[in-house]
């Protein structure tokens, strides 16, 4: 049974990735969106691997800690926009590989 603390926790994590979905479906990144909405889905309904595969998102070259909202990227967004959005962006992002690092290493811990 999940402790009242590590269910603050994914709890947590869950409104994080709501918040991170969202706003990479405002800038048309539905590849990224897509890969955290069905991670939060998976970790919603208690799957196991859920926390691994999220955090696959963000190790390596190409990963979303490489995502930059700027209209050299193609984004639809005026100049004074970019380093607010930005800055969002990597604090979602850092919040989330630190709340599901967090709670992986809670799981395998033994009981």
């Amino acid at each position: 049974m999940e402790s009242v603390e590590s269910e603050t926790e994914r709890n947590e994590l869950l409104r994080v990735l709501d918040e991170l979905a969202q706003i990479l479906r405002d800038w048309n990144e539905d590849h990224w969106a897509t890969w955290i909405e069905r991670d939060r889905r998976l970790i919603a309904d208690g799957h196991p691997d859920a926390l691994t595969d999220l955090l696959g998102a963000f190790g390596g070259m190409g990963s979303l800690h490489d995502l930059v909202i700027d209209p050299i990227n193609g984004h639809a967004i005026a100049e004074e926009r970019v380093r607010p959005v930005n800055d969002r962006l990597r604090l979602l992002c850092s919040a989330t590989v630190t709340k599901a690092t967090e709670l992986r290493a809670e799981q395998s811990a033994p009981s």
